[in-house]
């Protein structure tokens, strides 16, 4: 089994979701209103800096998550390579073994 992170901006959820769906990943579970720091700066999720974060955390096949992955990579590619400034976008995945022990 392998589990993936996947950190990204709320406003992206949906069509996260609908990726990972198309994707074979029907089963995760999500962390909402995540606040931090990261290469796309501070995510305070307030009024004057409304941004916040979205943890998607799933355990999936060692085939499944390949795929995963490699969609969310092609995702990104392509909010890359449509937007008009050099900003990072707001998307991370992580990903390591684990073990179901229950």
């Amino acid at each position: 089994m392998r589990t993936l992170i996947i950190v990204v901006r709320n406003s992206m959820l949906s069509d996260l979701e609908r990726l990972l769906c198309s994707n074979g990943v029907m089963t995760y579970t999500i962390l909402s209103n995540v606040e931090g720091k990261g290469v796309t700066g501070r995510v305070y999720g307030t009024f004057l800096n409304p941004d916040i974060n979205t943890i998607i955390w799933a355990v999936l096949q060692p085939d499944q998550a390949d795929r995963a992955v490699s969609a969310l990579k092609t995702l990104h590619m392509g909010r890359k390579e449509t937007s008009r400034d050099d900003n990072p976008i707001p998307l991370k995945v992580f990903s390591f073994p684990c073990e179901e022990h229950m």
